[in-house]
């Protein structure tokens, strides 16, 4: 195996989708493939062609866990029933769209 070509068809409200890694096992010599992204897959970006590797690895950073608190006015009608969400950008990289609830 060489390569694979991975994706979603961006439907539905944050569609997007961050894809750590593949790993494919063949259950006739149980060789492993490591397939390495640590993106996300988003927008007209939702697909993507990723080249095996000999080795297991860590494309991504590790999660950092965040807590945000929202407040909206106390004005008449200042709250929503629109879909919410939140970016956090930092020195490597984004988080991608997170959904607020």
């Amino acid at each position: 195996m060489q390569k694979i070509n991975i994706g979603h068809d961006n439907t539905g409200f944050g569609a997007s989708w961050f894809l750590d890694k593949v790993v494919i096992t063949s259950q006739k010599t149980q060789e492993q493939f490591y397939f390495l992204c640590g993106d996300w897959l988003q927008g007209t970006s939702n697909r993507q062609e990723i080249v095996a590797s000999n080795e297991d690895g860590t494309p991504s950073l590790p999660l950092v866990p965040y807590k945000i608190d929202v407040t909206t006015g106390d004005r008449k009608g200042a709250g929503t029933d629109a879909n919410v969400h939140i970016v956090l950008y930092g020195d490597n990289g984004d988080s991608g769209v997170r959904v607020l609830t």
